[in-house]
């Protein structure tokens, strides 16, 4: 019994030490079960990282350099809106200047229409109604004559410079050499009267020259004690407020009375010849 159970003990031992040895030299683990291995392996493996992505950085460029074109767009289309207004004003205030020097010089032309269509006027009256020259007596010339005759034309030289002076000269200077009433153009005026047609005459014209063109033609006579003179002369009238020019040749006929002793203009008329630049 006891060699049997010997037996049986040596071949549990050797059993045992030859598993223990196949482990060992194997180095091998049995694997968990399949349960409880399946859902560790998952768990202690890695989280998988996702792969860069490149596409959001050239679109926020994108984004950004639409937005700079869009912005430098619109400062460009208001920079050309600016350049447009502002050729817009210069072109207004350029046509407003235009439109202004086109005003101004149809006004200066319709003053100067009016005043040579009133200075015409004047001459058509006076001319109507100048009166007749003195009649030459057929007798015997007076022995006054030859130094009425000089009188008269100094006299009639002295108020053409007269008129050429400025309007203070020429309205203190004008009544000496008129009589009590004096026929002007066609009128009969008193010194008063005259006085204020002269000084309008030289408000419109304040600026005068009058050059007579040699010497005046003098004829006298005895019965009415009267020289009647006529004198060519170049003449210049400028208004600069108004803008106007009158300028030409005309003839200014005067009646010197020697009546009181003293030379005095008793008549007095005149008419253009011609105009400048007619």
């Amino acid at each position: 019994m006891r060699p049997v159970l010997f037996l049986t003990f040596l071949l549990s031992s050797a059993c045992a030490t030859g598993a223990a040895l196949a482990q060992q030299g194997s180095n091998w683990v049995d694997p968990p079960a399949k349960s409880g291995a399946s859902g560790g392996s998952e768990r202690a493996k890695p989280a998988t990282k996702a792969p860069p992505r490149f596409e959001a950085e050239p679109e926020a460029a994108s984004r950004a350099h639409r937005a700079a074109a869009s912005s430098a767009a619109r400062r460009e289309s208001r920079r050309q809106d600016q350049a447009r207004q502002e050729n817009a004003r210069q072109e207004h205030a350029r046509q407003d200047r235009s439109r202004a020097a086109e005003m101004r010089r149809a006004r200066r032309a319709a003053i100067r229409e009016r005043a040579r269509a009133e200075n015409d006027a004047n001459l058509a009256r006076a001319e109507r109604s100048a009166p007749p020259p003195a009649r030459m007596s057929r007798a015997e010339p007076d022995p006054r004559f030859s130094d009425w005759a000089v009188t008269a034309r100094r006299l009639s030289l002295d108020y053409l410079d007269s008129v050429s002076a400025p309007n203070g000269a020429a309205l203190a200077a004008a009544p000496r050499f008129y009589g009590g009433s004096v026929r002007f153009h066609g009128r009969t005026l008193s010194i008063g009267a005259l006085m204020a047609e002269k000084r309008n005459f030289m408000r419109r014209w304040p600026e005068r020259h009058y050059e007579p063109q040699g010497e005046p033609r003098v004829a006298c006579d005895g019965a009415s004690a009267t020289c009647l003179v006529r004198v060519v002369h170049d003449f210049t009238a400028v208004s600069p407020a108004r803008g106007a020019r009158s300028q030409g040749v005309a003839e200014l006929t005067l009646t010197v009375s020697f009546a009181n002793g003293a030379p005095v203009i008793v008549s007095e008329a005149s008419r253009v010849l011609s105009r400048a630049g007619a």
